[in-house]
């Protein structure tokens, strides 16, 4: 039976991406995948880009690439017409920005909100119940690329929300859309809830990058195996 492969945020952490790589051995009928933030933090961001673009693996969209398209969208619109543009890249993003190819920028644009293979959906960083993902609309799609906490109306809230009830959006979570496998929010291991799987092992902070293998999509709690290598070092402080 063919193999989902599906690795967590590497940020730019390439080595360890080709560590976890060999360590598997992904064959050719094997599907890989990437569940977002191929960018930034860590110290390989337009190499990685372009590896995982030149091996055919896919990923769904990430923050931290949606930040880099929107941000292209309005330098296309300035030097088409010199309008100001209204957000900023810190150095270190403008430099993982200007050596973006062509090919890449075509990789970056093509990448979707979400993947659904049977009973399996990747998103980069969580769902609600009330998101529909083959009908949402584009603000409901944003919001699976930055979801963490909930208030106990089922309502985002912002990172520094200081909510006494917040929960963490998979406690909520009642697997409508079927089982998330998820990123964005790094832990010190994979986390299992009942409807979801979060694999943001903090490689970039020098904790692990971790794969998760599912060999059957129709039931991915009861067919999953879970692969990890250790950071070679701690790249980035983590600030979510």
């Amino acid at each position: 039976m063919n193999r989902v492969i599906i690795y967590g945020d590497p940020h730019g952490c390439l080595e360890e991406f080709k560590k976890i790589r060999t360590k598997i051995n992904p064959s050719k009928t094997d599907k890989e995948i990437i569940i977002g933030d191929i960018l930034d933090r860590g110290p390989y961001s337009n190499e990685l880009l372009q590896y995982v673009r030149e091996q055919n693996i896919s990923s769904v969209l990430g923050n931290h690439e949606y930040k880099y398209i929107r941000y292209k969208k309005h330098y296309d619109t300035f030097i088409e017409t010199g309008k100001k543009i209204p957000m900023k890249l810190d150095d270190d993003k403008l430099e993982i920005f200007n050596k973006i190819s062509t090919d890449d920028w075509t990789y970056l644009l093509s990448l979707p909100f979400y993947m659904k293979i049977d009973n399996l959906t990747l998103v980069h960083a969580g769902i609600t119940n009330k998101i529909e993902l083959e009908t949402a609309k584009k603000k409901d799609l944003e919001k699976v690329l930055w979801i963490r906490t909930l208030d106990e109306n089922q309502k985002t809230l912002s990172l520094n929300s200081d909510n006494l009830n917040a929960k963490f959006w998979s406690e909520y979570y009642d697997g409508n859309q079927g089982i998330i496998v998820y990123g964005h929010q790094p832990f010190n291991d994979v986390k299992i809830d009942k409807y979801s799987i979060g694999i943001d092992a903090g490689c970039v902070f020098g904790n692990k990058l971790s794969a998760l293998i599912i060999s059957n999509t129709l039931n991915p709690l009861k067919s999953y195996n879970i692969i990890e290598v250790m950071a070679k070092k701690q790249y980035s402080i983590s600030n979510y």
